[in-house]
């Protein structure tokens, strides 16, 4: 009887370890910033941004540092709002369009979302189990 308990604590224990190892977020990696902001801004890419260093330090921070994709099932009572109802960013690139979701392919940029807010934004990705979470614009020190 005891070694079917011993085993059976080993078999709990090599489950915890292996629900806690686990990642369910995904954050944007630095390759994939330039390819994001061409994609959105197409031939008015340089120009609006690459030019600007400001501008891109700012875009890069944003993908890079404050936004992430987590995977979080629906909550009873909590609902975040669908990226796609949010509207694309298409000014510059009217050729722009919703693409099935694989995270290491997600462009964030695309969407009209509210990137620069003082409060942590969530959005949910339509029909998935993800959102991307967006952190807060960090405060400018004098």
């Amino acid at each position: 009887m005891r070694k079917i308990y011993v085993c059976m604590m080993f078999l709990f224990l090599g489950l915890c370890m292996n629900a806690q190892t686990k990642n369910d977020s995904y954050k944007f990696k630095e390759h994939q910033v330039d390819n994001f902001i061409n994609e959105v801004y197409g031939d008015q890419a340089q120009k609006l941004v690459f030019s600007n260093q400001k501008r891109y330090q700012t875009l890069r921070k944003l993908i890079v540092e404050r936004m992430q994709i987590v995977r979080q099932s629906e909550i009873r009572g909590k609902k975040y709002p669908k990226i796609t109802d949010e509207g694309m960013l298409n000014t510059y690139n009217k050729n722009l369009k919703h693409d099935g979701f694989n995270k290491t392919t997600f462009n964030p940029l695309k969407y009209n979302l509210q990137f620069f807010d003082i409060a942590a934004r969530a959005y949910r990705i339509d029909n998935t189990e993800y959102l991307l979470i967006i952190q807060p614009q960090p405060k400018l020190q004098n």
